[in-house]
């Protein structure tokens, strides 16, 4: 596959995220995220070329497309770039808690507020590529998404969603390690 055609795929009509996630295998290749409603990035990415009011977010790869979808992007904040991304640029309407653990995390009840807010303003593409890491940085440069991974506008909002939490405090090690 060459760049024109995983773009070409990545930019197929949107369908409900459920139904995205549901048509998803075990195949490696790249995924794209596609938003409406996100704060601070109206106009930050290019449009879907069918569906009005989504921009792309960011394009990613994934060794196992279903894996990287269910059991990072929508799930924990504290494996998932692009949900560290999105609680920093929603912390304050979703009225997140940033907490420490071993790394800057959400609790429970917040992990799911933001996956909530996530299946109503998110969409996602997908393409079956084996040489997933050979195309993704060049369908990243082609398709130029608003909250790409490596992109300045996602590193501040992963580095505010990690200063929301205050200063990492030293932990007692007599005392058991618990997730919040």
């Amino acid at each position: 596959m060459n760049v024109s055609d995983a773009v070409a795929a990545l930019a197929a009509p949107l369908r409900p995220l459920d139904e995205a996630v549901a048509a998803l295998g075990r195949d490696a290749g790249l995924v794209a995220w596609w938003g409406s409603g996100v704060p601070g990035l109206p106009d930050s990415g290019p449009a879907h070329p069918v569906d009005g009011g989504f921009v792309l977010l960011d394009v990613g790869d994934a060794t196992m497309l279903r894996n990287r979808v269910t059991r990072q992007d929508l799930y924990r904040t504290g494996v998932s770039p692009l949900r560290r991304a999105l609680a920093g640029l929603l912390l304050d309407e979703l009225a997140l808690a940033p907490t420490w653990a071993a790394d800057v995390v959400l609790t429970r009840a917040d992990e799911d507020t933001l996956g909530a807010w996530m299946h109503a303003h998110l969409r996602l593409t997908a393409v079956v590529e084996p040489d997933r890491k050979l195309l993704l940085a060049p369908v990243r440069d082609a398709m130029d998404p608003g909250l790409r991974e490596d992109g300045e506008r996602a590193r501040a909002a992963r580095e505010r969603f990690t200063a929301a939490a205050g200063p990492k405090p030293v932990r007692d090690p007599s005392v058991p390690f618990r997730r919040p």
